[in-house]
């Protein structure tokens, strides 16, 4: 019987244990989203369930990255039956640049900036006081325009001419790729950001093409070896047109036609003023 008080301050210890009353919170995979620079880009939020708010977090900006990863960003709530949710921004580095996508409670974020890259947050709080969160690492990249050549060419004798092509889209290095065809569209020549080509003196001209790459956009340009090794050809004065040649032989015949006129009634007039 000596056992019997034991278990039972035993079993009134375990029920005066406070019960866990958080919140049970699923994660989704992270999301990872491109946004390009100065335009707009969409953290989809697709998880349908009734909600009692939406909190979504940004990153950190620089000065104040000992508060942790990310700060408040905006707040959704419902809206009245028959409203639209409400969004409160709370991220003053945001304002006048958030709203919700469409009648979706996906976050779209506009006018962005380098400053803007970086891990986002969202927690769903539903009805049943369950969670949903999620991860969005977002990366900014700019638009891509005309990549520039620049052309380095070699006499390597014999009529050989060697030319070393260099493509630069003025991105960030790790963000681009580069690829060299010949002619555009055709066969893969290099996959490097420089590209080597040997051209002989008095051959035909083969333009190659560089094509920059980032994950949101690409662009082309084009170069000539023979313009690189040679020079660009002279201006052919172009030949007259039929037309014009008839024109030229015309007004040429009315000219001789009117000089001969004018020869005649000279002479006629010298020999009537003769005695």
């Amino acid at each position: 019987m000596a056992g019997a008080p034991r278990s039972f301050l035993l079993f009134l210890l375990l029920v005066s244990q406070p019960r866990d009353t958080s919140p049970a919170t699923s994660h989704c995979s992270p999301k990872r989203v491109n946004g390009i620079l100065g335009e707009s880009v969409v953290l989809p939020l697709d998880y349908e369930k009734m909600f009692k708010s939406i909190r979504w977090s940004a990153p950190s900006p620089r000065q104040d990255e000992a508060s942790g990863r990310t700060v408040p960003l905006a707040v959704v709530t419902p809206g009245a039956p028959g409203a639209l949710p409400r969004l409160a921004v709370e991220d003053e580095r945001y304002r006048g640049r958030l709203r919700l996508y469409g009648r979706t409670y996906s976050l779209e974020i506009s006018n962005l900036t380098m400053a803007d890259e970086g891990e986002y947050e969202v927690v769903q709080t539903l009805i049943a006081y369950n969670q949903y969160g999620c991860d969005y690492p977002l990366s900014i990249y700019k638009r891509l325009s005309e990549p520039e050549i620049r052309v380095h060419p070699v006499m390597a004798g014999n009529g050989t001419c060697n030319v070393t092509f260099t493509c630069s889209a003025g991105e960030r290095p790790r963000h681009l790729n580069y690829t060299w065809t010949r002619p555009a569209g055709g066969a893969v020549l290099s996959t490097e950001v420089s590209l080597l080509v040997q051209h002989r003196l008095g051959d035909e001209d083969s333009p190659i093409t560089c094509t920059a790459t980032n994950p949101v956009s690409h662009s082309s340009a084009s170069a000539s070896p023979k313009v690189a090794c040679e020079g660009p050809a002279p201006p052919q004065t172009p030949a007259l047109s039929y037309c014009r040649a008839k024109g030229i032989l015309v007004l040429g015949v009315l000219g001789a036609l009117l000089a001969g006129i004018l020869t005649v009634h000279v002479l006629a007039a010298r020999e009537r003023r003769r005695p």
